[in-house]
């Protein structure tokens, strides 16, 4: 199965560890075991390139040795890292997180930035890592603007985010954060409530990113892309007013077992979507 209609403007991607089985219990972590096969899963999926995943300080890009030779293999496959997503973030909220520890992340990332063009680096600010309290709000502001003054010179920097769209707008609109971007996830603004349609018009210009997942309404649990899915068809109609978008990153759900058949199921259905508009 491969991606059809390409964009030539937009990356195709993939976030590691959906041709992979859990670990442990965990969804969405980094597949330790499985990476290196999941480069070659996804050039037979025709993605552009994939986004690193990284889920702890453990992970093997931070290492000067482990990063060529992680370079080196996604080199050979033809594909590329196309985005960063700094999921260790969502156990160490951005606002909690100690200037130390932060520090060292963005030194590791500024030298991943020295080997290769990273298209985008996002930090998420959703769930349990979200800021609800004034002293929140103004710490994750000062760390914000820390992160785009050392990584935004290279790379689009962006946040994903169920904070409230007026609130929303209200971030966006401090002058000091002017280059921070937002990837959105089509799933998890399903499963809130939210309208898409607002993001897209409040917000053309600082929508970096898209994750393509699809959710229930109401909470509800990720599944494959069906046939139908009306956030996707709404950002597929409005690719024009989007001129900042970088890419389209399957997020989509994958069991232990079938991950290769749920995502040849994503991609049938993405295609059709697209196709038709």
């Amino acid at each position: 199965m491969k991606i059809l209609n390409k964009n030539s403007n937009i990356k195709y991607s993939f976030v590691m560890g959906r041709f992979s089985k859990k670990i442990g219990d965990k969804y969405q972590h980094f597949p330790i075991d499985n990476w290196q096969k999941e480069i070659l899963y996804a050039k037979r999926y025709n993605f552009d390139g994939l986004e690193w995943i990284i889920s702890d300080y453990s992970n093997p890009i931070f290492n000067e040795v482990y990063l060529d030779d992680i370079l080196k293999k996604i080199k050979k496959s033809g594909l590329i890292i196309n985005s960063i997503y700094l999921d260790l973030i969502m156990n160490n909220a951005l606002h909690n997180i100690s200037i130390k520890n932060l520090k060292w992340i963005i030194k590791k990332i500024k030298n991943i930035q020295k080997k290769t063009k990273i298209n985008r680096i996002t930090f998420p600010i959703e769930e349990k890592c979200r800021f609800y309290f004034d002293f929140e709000k103004k710490r994750a502001i000062k760390r914000l603007n820390y992160i785009l003054k050392n990584l935004s010179i290279n790379s689009k920097v962006s946040i994903e985010t169920d904070i409230p769209l007026k609130n929303l707008e209200k971030l966006l609109n401090i002058k000091s954060l002017k280059k921070l971007g937002l990837l959105l996830d089509t799933g998890n603004i399903r499963a809130n409530g939210y309208d898409i349609n607002n993001y897209i018009n409040k917000f053309s210009n600082r929508i970096f990113g898209i994750h393509v997942k699809y959710r229930d309404k109401f909470f509800g649990k990720s599944k494959a892309i069906p046939r139908k899915f009306n956030e996707l068809k709404i950002v597929n109609n409005n690719l024009k007013r989007l001129p900042e978008l970088n890419d389209f990153t399957f997020q989509t759900f994958r069991s232990d077992n079938n991950f290769l058949d749920d995502m040849n199921k994503s991609i049938k259905n993405f295609n059709k979507i697209i196709k038709n508009g």
